[in-house]
């Protein structure tokens, strides 16, 4: 069984290993001065042992300072105290070998004699140490649960390797992640953690380096198939005993070390349990005779609170019980808490509820933004005052719990206040408690989580932000599957907020998860329509046209709405990109209230009001994309004219549909239009958010994109290269909107002229389509076909043009059908670049 030793006390050895280091460094530069000849082992070591304590003088200063988080500390712990033992070990050969101040003739006779004996085994511990200072460099730890929480620690590996940048997707953060630790010339380890669900990945191997060694610990048997497998059992006695006489702070003598052996034997070498208990020990400065009676009084609760199958608990009657539960001292240290009954139960409840939720890194918003509610539970009340939350009533609480152990970091420094525990205790404080009460603490999560990221949708979110409320959402949905039994739907809070947590996925470019949460919750016949809608906008974006137009239309005719026509229309051709987005019918969140009942008259308020608007947006967005540019007006002019009735014109809800227009009119030549809706739509986004602002920028580059077409280069180039760098910030280069910028600042180039930097950027957003996710689609075609034709007036590049050109027309006859215009013009390219291989043609 895979066990996890919590990296306490690593501090402590590292000052440690820094006084020794120096002791030796002293003795080492004393000898030297006196010495002619020494061997060639103590030169070696002098000049090695002050890199050493450099070393770990960063460890410790990065220890205070905050930069080396728990995790960090944690897999330095072995290495750092193997560091220890191997300086001591060093200062003791040395003391016996190498002369000091006041030594005899005699001592210093036999001292030198004694060097020479010990040159091997001092060149032993210079190997060690010199191999431990390395690995404290190389040695990286992922949370292998799951596919998504090997994805959240790639993504921190990532913020650490470089700070600032941003991966719209899992896949990008780990692409990164892999070039850069391959790259490492330190020998790697990869530490994958809890992979005790093989079946959650495809393949766990996408995960691992070229060159790396890893480590896996998991409680499957399939696990075994990936290498080499060892047994991890409990700790030795002597292990045990060590451990919890060292993080006691407790002496060696023969007292202390029969009782430290009785207590090891009682909690079954477990580590964290032994951790757990000095802890506690320490923290009381309870003797340890006094244990063994204190475990007893605690027997009846600790086993009622521990399920009958919990493999940690082997009991076979009172005298011959060879392990407990670890739990035994998470319930000691709940004794500890320091609060009047009902502030004990508020602070046993909050602690609770971030055990569902991610507990990596848990923001004091979460709760603050809670509390704000009008129905908000009565065991808030505890961190509020006079009906407003107070930030130093809940920083007592997480103090409070930091000190008993039972919260492993904080961080008060922040905008809010940040915690951190274990796994295992947000195991513990699950187990603890009955399935019903479970399923209660997890329908009131969904409800904490949905809200936060309802609220962080009204502004313009941090990256920091973003990997929090992903790793929030994720462990909810996690655990709502694992309380959802007997086949039973989806949860009726899960179901509410589908909306909020399957848009926020989706626009993160986590398709895979959006689809698994929208699917499940169209299972329940009395889904909304705005969960399809999500699901019908995904497929848009993915360029899967036909996918979304189908839902799109199962979502009109459930409303009673007829499907549009235009079917023998003119489908326009064009390699633009333009930028849209869609709130995937997300009005009535924002407090839009109707009234009256359902009629043929679309414009009459009822429930279903805004998804007949939100379909009508997206279809039109999805006609766009493919040309049939006469339905998409139509259906835009729809959905604005429903959704300025229902809250007015000019407002942030519909300026979408406003710059969707705008768009449109560009692409169909109707310049003089285009401006008027482009300009209306960044006055409203303009007036709501400024000009800072994802949706406001996208406008505005569609406003560049205007300008392109009407030949004004100049103001072309300063609105696309302005919104394109704030895209790239915003969403990092491998995102879909970005790679459409990139797309619409080559297409400026080549007009300007500059056709080597179109060329070059045209191949990067071609590699960033295939990146991304959102390849096979028409935005890659487009790129595809515009190199190609840079290609084409090339001499040397003419083979080249011709297999770009077939590859655009494949890509277009997937996304739009092997009839649409788009799709015969770019294989009649590919078939006259074939057959007119001298033919010049100046596209530019």
């Amino acid at each position: 069984m895979a066990e996890v030793i919590i990296a306490l006390g690593v501090i402590s050895s590292v000052i440690c290993c820094i006084d020794m280091g120096s002791k030796v460094a002293d003795r080492l530069e004393y000898y030297l001065s006196r010495t002619k000849s020494p061997p060639q082992i103590f030169v070696t070591l002098c000049d090695t042992i002050p890199l050493l304590t450099t070393t770990f003088v960063q460890v410790k200063d990065a220890c205070d300072n905050g930069a080396l988080d728990l995790e960090s500390q944690k897999r330095l712990t072995k290495t750092v105290e193997g560091c220890r033992r191997l300086v001591t070990a060093l200062e003791d050969h040395l003391q016996e070998c190498l002369p000091a101040e006041g030594d005899s003739f005699a001592q210093k006779t036999m001292k030198a004699i004694k060097s020479i004996r010990s040159e091997k085994a001092i060149g032993d511990i210079q190997r060690n140490l010199e191999a431990r200072q390395r690995a404290t460099h190389s040695v990286f730890w992922v949370d292998a649960t799951n596919s998504g929480t090997a994805y959240r620690s790639f993504e921190n590996i990532a913020s650490k390797l470089a700070p600032g940048a941003n991966y719209p997707t899992p896949q990008a953060a780990r692409g990164y992640v892999l070039k850069a630790l391959e790259s490492l010339a330190d020998p790697l380890l990869l530490v994958f953690d809890t992979f005790d669900q093989p079946d959650e990945f495809t393949t766990v191997r996408d995960f691992f380096p070229y060159g790396a060694k890893i480590i896996l610990t998991s409680r499957h048997n399939e696990s075994k198939r990936l290498g080499s497998s060892i047994e991890v059992e409990a700790m030795s006695e002597n292990e045990g005993i060590e451990l919890l006489l060292h993080q006691a702070a407790l002496q060696k003598t023969p007292d202390n070390l029969e009782h430290a052996r009785a207590i090891t034997q009682k909690l079954g070498g477990l580590a964290l349990a032994i951790d757990q208990v000095a802890t506690y020990l320490n923290a009381r400065h309870m003797p340890l005779h006094t244990f063994s009676e204190v475990y007893e009084k605690r027997r009846a609760a600790i086993l009622k609170h521990t399920p009958t199958q919990w493999e940690y608990r082997k009991a076979r009657g009172k005298e011959t019980e060879k392990s407990v539960s670890v739990f035994t001292t998470w319930e000691m240290s709940f004794e500890q808490l320091k609060a009047a009954v009902q502030e004990r139960d508020s602070i046993v409840r909050l602690l609770t509820l971030t055990a569902f939720i991610n507990t990596n890194n848990v923001s004091e918003g979460l709760f603050s933004l809670y509390s704000q509610q009008a129905n908000r539970p009565d065991w808030l009340d505890a961190f509020m005052d006079g009906g407003a939350w107070d930030s130093d009533k809940y920083q007592d609480c997480i103090v409070h719990l930091h000190s008993i152990a039972l919260v492993t970091t904080i961080d008060l420094m922040a905008d809010d206040a940040r915690i951190s525990f274990h796994p295992l205790v947000a195991e513990w404080l699950k187990l603890r408690i009955d399935q019903c009460a479970r399923a209660q603490y997890v329908e009131e999560a969904i409800r904490i989580v949905r809200l936060f990221v309802d609220n962080g949708d009204k502004k313009e979110m941090p990256t920091q932000d973003k990997i929090e409320i992903l790793g929030h959402i994720d462990k909810i949905t996690e655990h709502e599957k694992v309380f959802r039994t007997n086949g039973k739907p989806i949860s009726h809070a899960l179901k509410q907020a589908t909306v909020s947590l399957g848009s926020f996925y989706r626009r993160l470019g986590r398709y895979h998860e959006t689809r698994i949460l929208v699917e499940q919750a169209m299972g329940d016949k009395d889904v909304s329509p705005a969960v399809r809608n999500i699901l019908a906008n995904m497929y848009c974006d993915q360029g899967e046209l036909a996918k979304a137009e189908e839902l799109y239309n199962t979502v009109l005719t459930s409303l009673g709405k007829p499907l549009p026509e235009g079917d023998d229309e003119r489908l326009d051709v064009t390699t633009l990109g333009f930028t849209y987005w869609t709130q995937d019918d997300k009005l009535t969140e924002d407090g839009l209230a109707y009234e009256g009942i359902y009629t043929t008259d679309l414009h009459q308020f009822d429930p279903w009001f805004a998804s007949v608007l939100s379909t009508y947006n997206g279809l039109g967005v999805l006609y766009m994309k493919v040309g049939r540019l006469s339905t998409a007006e139509k259906l835009f002019k729809q959905a604005l004219e429903g959704r300025e009735k229902a809250m007015g014109p000019d407002t942030s809800f519909t300026a979408e549909i406003i710059n969707h227009l705008g768009a449109l009119y560009t692409r169909n030549g109707q310049y003089d239009q285009a401006e008027e809706y482009l300009r209306r739509a960044l006055n409203c986004l303009e007036r709501a958010f400024g000009p800072d602002y994802t949706t406001t920028q996208l406008a505005t580059h569609n406003l560049g994109i205007l300008r392109l077409q009407q030949n004004r280069l100049r103001d072309a180039e300063e609105l696309i290269l302005r919104t394109t760098e704030f895209l790239n910030r915003s969403f990092g280069p491998i995102h879909g909107i970005t790679l459409s910028a990139f797309h619409n600042q080559a297409l400026l180039f080549r007009s300007q002229g500059r056709v080597g930097e179109a060329k070059q950027l045209l191949e990067k957003t071609i590699v960033g389509w295939r990146q991304s996710g959102e390849g096979d689609a028409k935005p890659e075609a487009d790129s595809q076909y515009c190199l190609a034709e840079l290609f084409e007036i090339s001499e040397d590049k003419r083979d080249e043009a011709q297999d770009l050109f077939r590859k655009a027309a494949n890509l277009y006859s997937h996304a739009l059908g092997e009839d649409h215009p788009q799709t015969k013009q770019a294989f009649e390219r590919a078939d006259a670049a074939h057959n007119n291989a001298g033919h010049r043609q100046d596209v530019l």
